[in-house]
Formats: C-alpha cells, structure tokens, sequence
C-alpha cells in the first residue's frame, strides 16, 4: 500500500498546481482495502479483490487524480495570456522619442504626462473591487480580488496583469496607492482603492473622504506635491436593485447630484488630481448575453429590477434607456464649468463602457451585435455572470487607458477585445492626458 500511495503522491505533486481531491481520496482508500492482509480483511469483513485486477484499478485511480486539478484545466479561460519577456512595452522612450515624465511636476492638469502620475486611487462597487475575478465557481464571487481590480489593481506587472495602475507603472516606476491583492476595502492590500461591494450613490461622498483619509495618513504620499489620479465607477446597483422600487430617490438627476457631492468635496480638498468618471455599464449586458440556468436565476437576484416590466425583453428596453439616461448625467457633468475653476484638477468622462449599450431594440436585440460574438469566443464574464474575470478586467483596463489619451469628443465607445498590444502611447502632438481644455487646443492647432 505504501509504494502505491508514494506513486500517486509523486505523480500529483509533479502536475503544478494540482491537488488530490476527495473523489480521489476515496478511490485511494477503496484500491488500499485490497492491499490488506488476508486476516486484517477477513476481521474488517472486506471482499478481496480478485487476483490480477488490482494493478488495474490502481492505473485508473492514477488516470482518475491526475485528471482533477486546482487551478481546473480550463483556467487560462479566465485570465490573460503572460507577454514574454522578449516582448517590449508597446510604448518606447528614449533619445529622440516623447518623454514619459516632466522634468519636473508640472503646474497644470492640462500638461499632465502619463509617468507625472504619482499616485493612483479608486472609487465604486464590486465592479472596482475585483469580485470574483480570478474565481472558477460561483461560491467565489465574495472574494474581493482587488489586486487585478482594472482601475485600481497593481499585483505583479502589466506582462501578467494589465492593470490601469500595471501601465502606469512603466511610465512612474515608484507609482503608489494601486491595490496590492484580496481584501476588503480597509485591508492593507486594498491601500487607495476604496471601492465597496455593493456600494450605491449615496456611498460616493463616504469613499472620497476615505480616499482622502487614507492619503493624508500615508507616509508614501506627499498630499501637497503629487500627482494623483482617481477612477470613480458607480451606480450600478442603484439602477439594479433600486430604481424600480424607489423611483423618485433614484433618478438620473439623483446619480448626478451624489456624482456631484463627492467632486465637490475632492475639488475643494485635494490638490493636484484628475478625476476620471467612467461611464456606467449597461446593466442590462449580463440579461442580453447567453447564459446558463444558474447565471439566469442569480441575475434575478443580482439585478431583480430588469425583471420588472411584463416581459423579458420589455425590462431590457426600458433598463436600458434609462442607463443612458444616467450615462447623460455624467456627461453634464463632466461637461459642466464646475470644476474648471483650478488649473490642478478636471474631471473628465471616460465613456468606453458605453460599447455595453444596448441600441437596437427588436425580439432578437444582439442578433448582429459584434459583442456577444467576441464574448462567445472569449469569456470576460465570472461564472456568476455579473462581474468581469481577470481577462475581462484586462480589456477594460486598456480601454480605460484608450480613452485618457483620446481628445474629448472623440473616444473610443466600440468594444474591443483587447491585448496588450492595444495599449495606446502618448505622441509628439499629444503628450499629456487629455481634458477638456487641451482637447479644444487639440482640435484647433493639432496639438495640446
């Protein structure tokens, strides 16, 4: 019994990442009864097995084990494909070529570089924490993954995961406040990213006097001197679990004036930042898209307000014009002369998660809608079919970072599968991220 045990010991621990489960567990201990001694069996009542067939059963517990690993074979599925080393950053700087940093801080939000941010924070919901991300089954939709987070996440490197933070990390090596693994949003791995599962409008005030909080009590931050940049995403669940039960407290109107309550706040106590809104997804995507049995029952839990209207279809319509109701609002916002009152801060709409929309509205509503064929060969969905995987949260950090080096008024809203070589660099005409007032110098003289 001991050499066979040693064997399968051996042969599992070889497989990386592969552990014995309890099926197998079981098998081991069925094939061990045989090996007992005549009398040890005869004591326990245990049937031998017949002569010659034991070897056998031992190569299809073998088979059986070797078949069952953690991570499942299937892994890759949810997570990014690893750059090779030989593989550069798709960006170059060097002689001759757009500096990634000034040479020294600059004055103006308007003359921000990529490599002049020094601090990186995150505000929303289970979205912005990472739920689930790097997860295989349902049961690990708690986990708050902040560490992949799109915007706020920063474990290990833009080659493994890609990351907001992971490619700012090229332009400013010594980048801080990005999320540095699981936990919630008062753990040490959370660190700027103060993003709350489940989190609604009314939170937006709370996680900015946080987000401040945290910075003015962090040695690694100079409060005064750096550079910061916040990515706010939030409302979701409001439209979701709120808007059809509570109508007049969530409106449009209402996402805006919370939106607005903690830009105010930010303006009026924190220099040096640059606010990115990004457009809110359409909660409508996860009942749109196919998918099983158990995704469809817990989207009734997740987003029971779809479910409202008559009929399926007739919930998707109306959710969704009013998603772009409230992905209005942001725009006004953004938009608005609010926050152009100081040359060290803008808030601008990233509006890429608007490739989500639903616009057509007929029976068959994605029938040609190129979306759900890309996710159809790529899975970007966690098995709860909510929230993004790690591949999923991959794309939307290289359409996130898209959209900040897009003059306003002409950023991407497609949908793009994305990869690393997607990553868009800063050029002679536009160095800096783009506001609102560069992007008017951009237009007019071709340069910001």
């Amino acid at each position: 019994m001991s050499s066979a045990m040693a064997k399968a010991r051996s042969s599992v621990s070889a497989r990386r990442g592969t552990v014995p489960a309890p099926r197998a567990l079981l098998l081991f201990c069925a094939v061990a009864s045989a090996y007992l001694p005549e009398s040890a069996g005869a004591h326990r009542g245990a049937v031998r097995a017949p002569a010659g067939t034991v070897p056998a059963a031992v190569d299809q517990i073998m088979k059986d084990v070797q078949s069952i690993t953690y991570p499942p074979d299937a892994y890759w599925r949810y997570v990014q494909a690893t750059v090779p080393q030989a593989e550069p950053f798709p960006c170059e700087e060097g002689r001759g070529r757009v500096p990634w940093r000034s040479p020294s801080p600059p004055e103006s939000v308007h003359q921000l570089r990529p490599g002049d941010i020094d601090v990186v924070g995150a505000m929303g919901d289970s979205l912005v924490c990472g739920n689930g991300a790097r997860e295989y089954s349902p049961l690990g939709m708690a986990i708050q993954d902040r560490g992949v987070s799109y915007s706020g996440g920063g474990i290990s490197t833009w080659r493994q995961i890609v990351t907001l933070p992971n490619i700012l990390k090229v332009f400013n090596p010594n980048l801080v406040g990005y999320s540095k693994g699981r936990g919630d949003f008062l753990s040490y791995n959370a660190q700027l990213n103060v993003a709350i599962p489940a989190a609604i409008d009314d939170d937006s005030l709370d996680q900015a006097k946080l987000f401040v909080y945290k910075m003015q009590r962090d040695p690694a931050v100079n409060f005064t001197h750096d550079w910061k940049l916040l990515s706010i995403s939030i409302g979701h669940n409001d439209l979701c679990s709120y808007q059809c039960f509570y109508k007049k407290q969530n409106t449009p109107e209402a996402h805006k004036l919370q939106l607005q309550k903690a830009l105010d706040y930010l303006y009026k106590k924190v220099p040096r930042l640059f606010v990115s809104v990004v457009s809110m997804l359409d909660t409508t995507m996860t009942a749109r898209m196919p998918r099983s049995n158990f995704c469809q029952l817990l989207n009734r839990i997740a987003c029971p307000c779809v479910f409202q209207e008559a009929t399926l279809e007739k919930g998707i319509v109306e959710m969704t014009r009013i998603v772009q109701k409230y992905q209005q609002k942001e725009l006004e916002l953004a938009l608005s002369r609010r926050y152009m009152g100081r040359k060290d801060f803008t808030v601008e709409w990233q509006p890429f998660l608007q490739s989500t929309n639903l616009y057509k509205y007929s029976k068959e509503m994605e029938d040609d809608n190129t979306l759900f064929k890309m996710l159809a060969r790529t899975p970007i969905m966690t098995p709860d079919c909510v929230h993004f995987n790690q591949r999923g949260m991959a794309i939307l950090s290289t359409l996130l970072w898209r959209n900040m080096l897009e003059p306003v008024g002409n950023k991407t809203r497609r949908f793009l599968l994305a990869t690393h070589r997607d990553i868009k660099c800063p050029t002679r005409e536009a160095p800096y991220l783009f506001t609102k007032k560069n992007s008017e110098n951009y237009y007019k003289f071709g340069h910001q």
